[in-house]
């Protein structure tokens, strides 16, 4: 019997509400349940847990080095070689502060104010906030959840302010993951037209069977040595509140005049030890715990996707990875002249359930007529979030 569960006693209801924000339950009514922004609902993993407990009890915390703890680093290198394929050392590697942190960092360093950098549309909204924030101009390229690329779209998007291809493998929200051949093709563009490729990798443990997933680092060569993957522990192991995730560079010299370019040998910027103790522990020793997880994600994203194809007007995929869904969502589910940013209003002030819309501002053109649903949490949690959200989209509430 796996020691690791998920139900409905494993999730720390009280402490949720006083320390889960971000749309989450700490920023909710005490009668309504979030299923908003993609974090887990469960205590993190013993392993880690212990880890932080040893580290604290040492009564030390100081200063680690500007690229990161040689221990985090070696472990990230490993990781990533043995699970993932990649050709990575541990100089490979730079600790930052999330992988938001990482999209910024790159954006930043690969891209001058009026350069263009291609994003996918819909995806989440800090591809092109970090562009912006570079000075940059995101360039939306359109993707769906099923079907064929649109590889004529990317290539006549390219102008020559055209500096970077930026990629979310997983794709948040759409949960595709893109096959290697895919990921090749998008590679080979950006090899034909001299751009850098950015790919961020931070939902690549939630993956389903039989899909299976590559990192473009695993790549051929000429794709590598332009790649630069960004990486981070809030999805997989709930570390969200410790704001770790890591920027890969091709190679070691690269990563090294990335760190030099950063503010971290300033230590302006730079990422927490203790959090880089959670983290190497994370995948030293948690990857059971990270498996017996996606088992019971699977069986969520099952009753999730079962439940919403059940109700009228409501059009769902079965995600290949992610903890999320993306229903495409129209009348009758939607009220006369309703959009769906007032059906998620009214969602949680009838039905008392919170989602998130597929509004421009979250995800961009491409998200418009969507909600977006995060399953990762109890049985039972998700069963009677469920239940308000079909009783409200198939217009069940009691007048």
């Amino acid at each position: 019997m796996n020691e690791h569960v998920f139900d409905d006693s494993c999730v720390p209801i009280e402490a949720l509400r006083t320390r889960a924000f971000n749309m989450r339950w700490a920023e909710q009514a005490p009668d309504v349940i979030p299923l908003t922004a993609a974090d887990p609902d469960f205590k993190i993993a013993p392993a880690i847990r212990d880890a932080l407990i040893s580290e604290v009890s040492t009564g030390v915390l100081s200063y680690g080095p500007a690229g990161g703890l040689p221990r985090f680093r070696e472990s990230v290198a490993r990781y990533l070689t043995t699970r993932k394929g990649a050709c990575v050392e541990a100089g490979n590697v730079i600790a930052v502060n999330s992988a938001a942190a990482g999209l910024a960092m790159v954006a930043h360093q690969r891209l001058k104010s009026g350069d263009e950098a291609i994003v996918m549309d819909p995806v989440d909204f800090l591809f092109a906030h970090t562009v912006k924030s570079a000075g940059g101009v995101p360039i939306r390229w359109s993707v769906t959840r099923r079907g064929e690329l649109d590889l004529d779209q990317l290539r006549a998007l390219i102008t020559p302010r055209t500096k970077m291809i930026a990629i979310c493998n997983p794709h948040n929200p759409l949960g595709r993951c893109f096959t290697r051949e895919e990921l090749s093709s998008i590679g080979r563009i950006a090899v034909e037209h001299d751009l850098h490729l950015l790919s961020d990798e931070i939902w690549s443990e939630i993956v389903y069977a039989p899909m299976k997933f590559t990192s473009a680092l695993s790549l051929d060569e000429s794709i590598r040595a332009r790649t630069t993957m960004v990486h981070g522990f809030s999805k997989s192991f709930g570390l969200a509140g410790l704001r770790i995730g890591y920027v890969t560079c091709s190679s070691v010299s690269e990563a090294k005049a990335m760190l030099e370019r950063s503010e971290h040998p300033s230590t302006v910027d730079g990422a927490s030890t203790l959090s880089q103790i959670a983290a190497s522990a994370a995948y030293d020793s948690a990857l059971d715990w990270l498996d017996a997880f996606l088992e019971h994600l699977k069986a969520r994203r099952d009753q999730v996707t079962r439940t919403l194809r059940a109700i009228d007007g409501v059009e769902v995929d079965v995600p290949d990875a992610t903890y999320v869904v993306f229903p495409k969502v129209s009348r009758p589910a939607l009220l006369e002249s309703e959009s769906v940013e007032d059906a998620v209003a009214r969602l949680r002030e009838v039905e008392r359930v919170a989602v998130v819309p597929g509004s421009p501002r979250w995800f961009g053109e491409g998200a418009k007529g969507h909600l977006r649903i995060c399953f990762a949490t109890s049985e039972g949690i998700l069963t009677e979030g469920l239940r308000r959200v079909r009783r409200g989209l198939a217009h069940e509430h009691p007048r």
